[in-house]
C-alpha cells in the first residue's frame, strides 16, 4: 500500500486527536455529593422534570436517588447522589458551594434539606 502525503497528513492528525482526547479525558476529576433534597408533592411539580433539570446544571453527569427519608402529602425527602466533574485546576469547593448547590436551589419546588459534602471519586 502507497501512502501519499495527504493520507500519511490524515493518519497523523487522526492521531494526535487521540492523543489529544485522552488526554483531556485524563485531565478531569469526578465527585459525588451527598445530599437530602426535599421536593414539593403537588400538581404542578413532576419530580421526573426536577430530575432532568438536575442533570442540566452544567458539570453534573449524573443524578439519582439512594434512599427515601420521607414523605408527606406535601413533600417528599430523599438522600440523592449527584456526580459531577471538573477540569483539574478548578476549585471544586468553589463550584460546589457557589454553582452547584445554589442552581439546585433554584429549580422550582426543590430545596437542599441536608448537606452531607462531596469527595473526590477519581481521574474522569
Amino acid at each position: 500500500m502507497k501512502l501519499t502525503k495527504s493520507k500519511l497528513q490524515n493518519l497523523v492528525e487522526e492521531a494526535i486527536k487521540k492523543i489529544l482526547s485522552e488526554r483531556e479525558k485524563a485531565a478531569h476529576n469526578r465527585y459525588e455529593a451527598n445530599l437530602y433534597l426535599s421536593i414539593e408533592q403537588s400538581k404542578e411539580i413532576d419530580r421526573t422534570e426536577i430530575m432532568n433539570e438536575m442533570r442540566a446544571i452544567p458539570e453534573v453527569t449524573t443524578v439519582y436517588r439512594e434512599r427515601e427519608i420521607s414523605t408527606s402529602k406535601s413533600t417528599f425527602v430523599g438522600e440523592y447522589i449527584v456526580r459531577f466533574i471538573l477540569p483539574l485546576g478548578v476549585d471544586s469547593s468553589h463550584y460546589y458551594n457557589r454553582e452547584l448547590k445554589p442552581r439546585l436551589n433554584s429549580i422550582r419546588g426543590l430545596k437542599i434539606q441536608r448537606d452531607r459534602g462531596f469527595e473526590e471519586i477519581g481521574e474522569a
